[in-house]
């Protein structure tokens, strides 16, 4: 009997002292604080989404989201964590509000109807005549979806045609600015 409680003693203890020390280094520990603003004709861009596309060893891919100010945190392994230091070609993209690619989540693809129906008295919207395969369809081209309208110059939204690199190098954070040109 005294065995087994310690043995049960011992063995808590173990689990305890394991799961304390358990998950490994922490993979943000290496990142470095990196932001790019973003203007276009000296105006800031809001909503723009950067993606910075790893182009050396050591690099990861890492992305972010502009604010008010044109200022995006970038991010790898949390959203504001930075990037690891490397060389990156950087992608700045905005889909407009009423873009080509209106998204899965559009009831529009459903041929659902928002405008009939009176949800408050239990009448749901009517399907109408709309063809769900049909709306799907008008959303691709070939095998992929069709590029969204751009708010942005389109040479932009790729890394290969927007002639934007930057190397993330420490000690210190590294701040990068742009001014997007038509």
């Amino acid at each position: 009997m005294r065995y087994s409680v310690l043995s049960a003693l011992c063995a808590s203890m173990t689990i305890a002292l394991l799961a304390t020390g358990c998950g490994g280094p922490d993979p943000s520990s290496g990142c470095i604080p990196v932001s790019l603003t973003v203007t276009m004709k000296g105006q800031p861009v809001e909503g723009a989404q950067i993606t910075f596309s790893a182009n050396g060893e050591g690099a990861r891919n890492c992305q972010g989201t502009t604010d008010k100010e044109g200022k995006a945190v970038i991010g790898t392994f949390s959203t504001d964590d930075g990037a690891l230091p490397g060389k990156y070609k950087v992608s700045v993209s905005k889909a407009t509000e009423k873009g080509g690619l209106s998204g899965m989540a559009d009831p529009s693809l459903a041929g659902v109807d928002n405008t009939t129906g009176d949800q408050t008295k239990g009448n749901m919207p009517s399907m109408g005549a709309a063809d769900p395969t049909k709306n799907y369809l008008s959303q691709m081209e070939g095998d992929n979806f069709k590029d969204a309208d751009s708010a942005l110059p389109k040479k932009y939204a790729n890394v290969d045609t927007s002639g934007l690199q930057y190397t993330v190098q420490g000690p210190g954070p590294n701040d990068f600015t742009v001014d997007l040109k038509e």
